[in-house]
């Protein structure tokens, strides 16, 4: 008997799987050098691979892959380089040269139109002027022409010899199609209707007022250049991606790779592997501190400490392999959803925490998208009910996988329009739906293998349709009957106690499979009427006989492969209780100084969890009731109250954790449920006697 633990709650899980009922613990140290080697060996060949002493132009003497993904630094360069090469150079137009030409231009024309609007002005003088407008080089025959033509004529070569020249300014003009925009330029001028030496003079006016403008901006083009170099995508050696085959001579790219790898001997590898022994340290003592802490009873069992062990040494190998595929693919979850399953979700979540430290230090696996898969099964598992259950859980790390990549790649910039991107969301898609399925197919043989009880093999267990609980309906149906009573008041005071309901259930349906042997020799598969075996033998024989359906029981549940969880309700359902009536019998026949006392009491051991204490409650209490001649509630309650204070006094508790809290919680559900079993029935109108009969017993036909 235990002191009331404040805050009990009900697990899905067995009780105990919270407790380490393997008594020894030597391996323990076993197990964590054990767990720091096997780290160790998984990180080195990524943090401290196998270096060479090799150099370019020499012969690979193996095939030499990558040990983890990196960036080809090489590739990305000359990419880059090529991107940068294609981006054209940057011109831009010096202003200052359509500004100087526009007003060249309109200075002669306004100029002139100065000139000519003196009337005080000599024609030698006007010419004299009109030279100092247009400078040397323009003889004085075009001068005159000009200034003997008409206003109309004038203005309409400077309105043309304007959008000429501008025009084409504004359009930009390199050095080397200088020519050719002169050109133009007279073209444009020479479809204009004025006379010819007109023509000539705006000609000449637009030959020297059309220079290069185009001006080449290095600092642009140098940043459209980086601009377009950044916009190349790192080009990436995946994990386990070969970098030279062997027999093939080495380049100067697959050297670069190799030296980024950290492949090439260019100093001693100790410190790098020293640097992994206290990573694998941190690891197996950060997961050890975690089980002692939240998960006791993985922590003190040596059989459960080897099976998480081999779960994630299992996940790893499985998450290596299809790494060399896709990071994205590498199934992790499939640990902690077996881990959860197995040993519960506290010990779930610190494998996929493990593990998720584990990947991306050996594989480079992002521990975001681990940790997010990993929990998201734990999550999943964590209420399953059934096998099929597993495959809803698979969908939910899928969805976690796929939110996952989501934020990384939006975190990395990448495009959506990137069809690697959703490659990438295809497997991590690919990562759940696989997840699910190796957790599905390796559940049964790690329950078998270790011999653990999980809500899924509870259900299967309790399927009537299990040869045992089969073979028990037919041959021994009132036993059967019985067990389903037990099973229904085990499960509910279970659940009002905070245990394990199922755990109680299934364990109450096989209690009492041992009477299958010799069915009639126990009073609920004797027929009305029919002779009691027992009076015909002695007392001695009989309780020998009583107490050896314990025994047979257990023979017949290792003969069927039923878990020993199971096999430890059939066990401790009597403890080492007396056969009290066969007792009382040899002790009446006058040889009482004869009769020991142990040859009439059950084997035991007594009940070790609190479901078995309970179903051992139950199996009392639902026996007596039915014995009772006249059953009502407060006979019920006072017999109910009994047997449990009889296995109290007599030390049948002794070694569960039930508290006497527990125990009245306990009697109060009993009663409940067997007074609505076993009431007074109701006698119906014809049921009544007649005048000068007896009254018919309680517990006719009718219910």
């Amino acid at each position: 008997m235990t002191q009331a633990t404040p805050g009990q709650q009900r697990h899905l899980w067995p009780r105990y799987l919270l407790r380490g009922n393997d008594r020894g613990t030597g391996l323990r140290m076993f197990w964590g050098a054990l767990a720091f080697v096997l780290a160790a060996a998984f990180m080195t060949p990524a943090l401290v691979p196998n270096r060479l002493q090799i150099d370019a132009g020499q012969v690979a003497p193996r095939d030499i892959w990558a040990p983890r993904a990196v960036t080809d630094r090489y590739r990305t360069e000359e990419l880059r380089a090529e991107a940068g090469a294609s981006v054209p150079d940057v011109y831009r137009i010096d202003p200052a040269i359509e500004a100087t030409a526009e007003e060249r231009i309109s200075g002669i024309f306004s100029g002139l139109e100065t000139l000519l609007a003196d009337p005080g002005l000599a024609d030698g003088d006007r010419l004299r002027g009109f030279r100092e407008l247009v400078g040397p080089g323009t003889s004085d025959g075009l001068l005159r022409a000009v200034l003997a033509s008409t206003p109309e004529d004038r203005a309409a070569l400077q309105a043309r010899l304007q959008e000429t020249v501008i025009g084409l300014l504004r359009s930009g003009i390199k050095a080397e199609y200088l020519e050719e925009a002169r050109r133009q330029a007279s073209a444009n001028l020479a479809a204009i209707q004025v006379d010819r030496e007109l023509r000539v003079f705006g000609d000449q006016l637009a030959q020297e007022a059309l220079v290069a403008n185009l001006v080449f901006d290095e600092r642009q083009t140098r940043q459209q250049r980086l601009e377009a170099a950044d916009r190349v995508d790192p080009v990436k050696i995946v994990s386990g991606q070969v970098v030279v085959r062997a027999g093939e001579v080495v380049s100067e790219h697959q050297l670069t790779i190799l030296q980024d790898l950290g492949l090439l001997e260019t100093s001693p590898a100790y410190p790098a592997r020293a640097g992994v022994l206290v990573l694998a340290g941190l690891l197996v003592a950060g997961m050890a501190t975690y089980l002692r802490l939240f998960c006791p009873g993985v922590y003190a069992s040596d059989r459960r400490t080897f099976l998480l062990l081999l779960i994630l040494v299992g996940t790893m190998a499985i998450a290596a392999g299809t790494a060399r595929f896709s990071p994205y693919l590498a199934p992790l979850a499939v640990g902690p959803m077996l881990t959860t399953i197995l040993l519960g979700p506290p010990a779930g979540l610190g494998a996929a925490i493990l593990l998720g430290l584990i990947a991306e230090l050996g594989a480079d696996i992002n521990l975001v998208l681990s940790l997010a898969g990993g929990i998201a099964g734990v999550y999943g598992v964590a209420t399953v009910s059934q096998r099929n259950d597993l495959i809803r859980s698979g969908m939910l790390v899928m969805a976690a996988n796929l939110a996952a990549i989501l934020g990384l790649s939006l975190v990395g910039g990448r495009s959506f329009a990137e069809p690697a991107l959703w490659v990438d969301h295809l497997w991590g898609m690919a990562n759940g739906f696989l997840s699910s399925v190796l957790a599905l197919g390796s559940l049964p043989f790690l329950e078998n293998l270790f011999g653990i009880v999980t809500p899924l093999k509870l259900l299967e267990l309790s399927n009537p349709n299990q040869p045992l609980l089969r073979k028990l309906l037919l041959e021994a149906p009132g036993t059967y009957q019985h067990g389903l009573q037990v099973a229904n008041l085990a499960e509910v005071a279970t659940e009002r106690v905070g245990g394990d309901a199922l755990l109680a259930r299934v364990g109450a349906y096989y209690h009492d499979i041992g009477k299958i042997k010799r069915p009639y020799f126990f009073i609920d598969n004797q027929l009305f009427g029919d002779e009691n075996p027992h009076d015909r033998i002695a007392p001695h024989l009989s309780a020998l006989i009583i107490t050896s359906h314990v025994r047979d029981g257990v023979e017949l549940a290792r003969e069927h492969k039923l878990p020993e969880p199971l096999i430890d309700f059939i066990q401790q359902h009597h403890g080492t209780g007396l056969v009290t009536y066969f007792f009382s019998r040899a002790t009446e026949d006058g040889r009482a100084e004869t009769v020991i006392e142990q040859d009439f009491r059950y084997d035991g051991p007594i009940p070790q969890t609190r479901e078995a204490a309970i179903v051992m409650l139950a199996d009392g209490c639902e026996a007596a009731v039915r014995a009772l001649p006249q059953p009502n509630p407060s006979r019920i309650e006072a017999v109910v109250r009994k047997v449990i204070r009889e296995r109290l006094d007599g030390g049948q508790l002794n070694q569960s954790d039930l508290t006497l809290r527990d125990l009245d919680a306990i009697a109060d559900e009993f009663t409940k449920l067997l007074t609505g079993t076993f009431h007074v029935r109701v006698q119906y109108p014809e049921d009544l006697p007649k005048e000068g009969e007896k009254p018919a017993a309680a517990g006719g036909d009718r219910a």
